[in-house]
């Protein structure tokens, strides 16, 4: 009669710990049907973003080396601007607009007489935009 309330609790338990090894059964089921559904639909999505990222990365890369281009061009434009102010004379733009409404264009005209000739203006070299961004070259209606 001793041993029965052993046996008892002996099954008691290992009743109660084959349903926590069905419940991790059932966990497991759940998780390797999870990893499936992730493996199955959410890598190809992640693929997908990845290459999605890759030509913004792209894109991004091409504008930086447009900005720069651009940045070139317009620090060469400075330079001639600077030099041919220095070679004829920076005026004041309202001075010059006031001489040229009473008529002294002869003012603007003539080279001025102590400095020698410099070389001719070269003027930059014409880009188009679209050739950098062809999927822009759609022209507005008007």
């Amino acid at each position: 009669a001793g041993a029965r309330p052993e046996v008892e609790a002996l099954d008691a338990s290992l009743e109660d710990l084959l349903t926590r090894v069905d419940e991790f059964v059932g966990m497991l089921d759940m998780l390797r049907g999870d990893s499936s559904h992730v493996v199955s639909e959410g890598v190809p999505r992640i693929y997908a973003k990845a290459a999605e990222m890759r030509r913004g990365y792209s894109r991004i890369d091409r504008l930086e080396a447009f900005v720069g281009m651009i940045g070139a061009r317009v620090a060469r434009m400075e330079e001639q601007v600077a030099r041919a102010e220095a070679e004829l004379g920076a005026f004041p733009s309202a001075f010059r607009k006031l001489l040229h409404t009473i008529s002294v264009p002869s003012l603007f005209s003539k080279a001025p007489s102590g400095r020698p000739q410099q070389s001719g203006y070269e003027p930059p070299v014409l880009f188009r935009t679209e050739d950098h961004f062809p999927c822009c070259s759609e022209t507005p209606q008007s």
